[in-house]
């Protein structure tokens, strides 16, 4: 189904919200918590991955939860309504320093990062899967998803350039650190959540192919949730197109949070780069991504979409390893580094989603309903453990290496392993992703006969699921 163009821009827009608050809390939580909050990286890394273990037990809610919602807005907009408010005003408390006991400052911001992510998983989960909703185009998913990314560096602009020149602007101005970080909370919050009421405000009803309602069900309370979704996520890694994208997903994703988390430490520290030398690269990385995405989409539609992902971030895994042997000593070599990563970036957040949106096809024609909210809470759980694996692994790294966060100059153990989490292990996992996608089946031949499966079901036909056994 081709969408019009105003649905793709609405859509896009909603973009900004996850990628602001992801991008935010995956570049500077960890550095807010350690050097602004003063808590130490090993308690931090734990704080930051007990809140991703939390979205990663929302999230299948939230995906049940939306593919069975019945209300006159359809099953995925009041979600994405919902989450506006909250989103601004967790991120702004998440980001407040607060001068309590060290035991406080632990349970103030385990409490925060636990809201965060719950806030974070309530629209996400379901505006991811609203794509899937909105066309069953092959071609034209991927075209969707190039709006949304666009709008996704939007956001990253906002959760990742903008912090420091906030930061940088406030102390100018005479306001302390704590002050300035408050003061990016509020911003990235408020940015969020008029993100998600814009998206959900301007795309209508006849534009939306989810609101034919599903059968209405018997309020269901958590304790029959879960199970049923643990059922659901146990009958989906059956299917083998579902076990690869997910292992892909999971093993990317462990790279982008170490990238992510560990990069402003490695300018920093590594480097001595000040606030406005650290904007200017996140800048780069931000219109690096946003230039690449007319050559992914162009390449993704005349090609295959797994070929440009596997090649895309493989490529970028190899030469971020490379550029570790080399050195990352001069400004020149950091963007390029970078350059790497946000083309890699730019492939997987353009790509991975419409791949999914594929997926949900096959799971299907497999179940016999459409369970794109399943689907994607499953890639978010992946998401969440990964983020979780990923951050607690970087402060486990700072802590054993030697970091501390109050000293200008750190030991050289310690710059050495911030180094490796900044170009070879990132590097070493996307080279992993390509390995692993090189085992997805999900090609356009095969999505077409999919599809064409289902039509012939939904005349009445029967369909032998032995003539699927590739990918299922």
């Amino acid at each position: 189904m081709k969408l019009k163009f105003t649905t793709k821009l609405s859509y896009g827009i909603g973009g900004i919200a996850d990628n602001t608050m992801y991008t935010l809390a995956g570049t500077y939580l960890l550095l807010f918590m350690t050097t602004v909050a003063g808590v130490s990286p090993a308690v931090a890394g734990t704080i930051s991955a007990l809140g991703s273990i939390w979205e990663a037990m929302c999230a299948p809610v939230i995906g049940y939860k939306s593919d069975n919602a019945v209300t006159r807005y359809g099953r995925r907009k009041p979600f994405l309504m919902a989450g506006s408010v909250p989103a601004a005003i967790v991120t702004s408390l998440l980001f407040t320093a607060i001068d309590a006991s060290p035991t406080f400052k632990i349970i103030y911001y385990a409490i925060m990062v636990l809201a965060f992510w719950t806030c974070f998983s309530s629209f996400f989960v379901p505006y991811m899967a609203w794509g899937s909703d909105l066309t069953d185009d092959y071609n034209e998913r991927t075209v969707l998803r190039s709006f949304s990314y666009i709008f996704n560096q939007v956001g990253m602009c906002i959760g990742m350039v903008l912090p420091t020149i906030i930061v940088d602007y406030c102390m100018n101005l005479g306001k302390t650190t704590q002050q300035a970080w408050q003061t990016v909370g509020i911003i990235a919050g408020a940015s969020a959540a008029a993100a998600l009421l814009i998206c959900t405000l301007t795309i209508k009803l006849d534009d939306k192919k989810d609101f034919v309602k599903p059968e209405k069900r018997e309020h269901e309370s958590i304790f029959k949730i879960l199970p049923a979704m643990f059922v659901q996520y146990v009958d989906l890694l059956k299917i083998k197109s579902v076990r690869v994208i997910i292992l892909a997903s999971i093993t990317y994703l462990i790279a982008n949070i170490t990238f992510s988390s560990d990069r402003v430490f490695y300018m920093t520290f590594n480097l001595g780069m000040d606030e406005k030398a650290i904007s200017s690269v996140m800048l780069i990385i931000t219109l690096a991504g946003v230039c690449s995405v007319p050559f992914i989409t162009r390449m993704a539609v005349k090609f295959e979409k797994k070929q440009v992902f596997m090649f895309g971030i493989g490529a970028s895994g190899v030469l971020m390893m490379v550029s570790r042997f080399v050195g990352v000593e001069s400004y020149g070599a950091l963007v390029a580094v970078c350059l790497f990563y946000a083309f890699a970036n730019a492939c997987y957040w353009q790509l991975m989603p419409s791949m999914l949106y594929d997926v949900c096809e096959v799971e299907e024609l497999v179940s016999g309903k459409k369970r794109s909210g399943a689907v994607i809470s499953l890639q978010a759980l992946s998401e969440s453990l990964s983020i979780a694996g990923g951050v607690q692994m970087l402060g486990i790294i700072l802590e054993l290496s030697g970091f501390n966060s109050e000293a200008a100059v750190q030991p050289e153990l310690a710059l050495t392993w911030v180094e490796n989490a900044f170009c070879f292990i990132p590097g070493a996992a996307m080279l992993a992703v390509a390995v692993i996608t090189s085992r997805y089946p999900v090609t356009k031949e095969v999505f077409i006969k999919v599809t064409d499966a289902l039509a012939r079901r939904k005349a009445g036909e029967k369909i032998d699921l032995d003539e699927f056994r590739d990918i299922i």
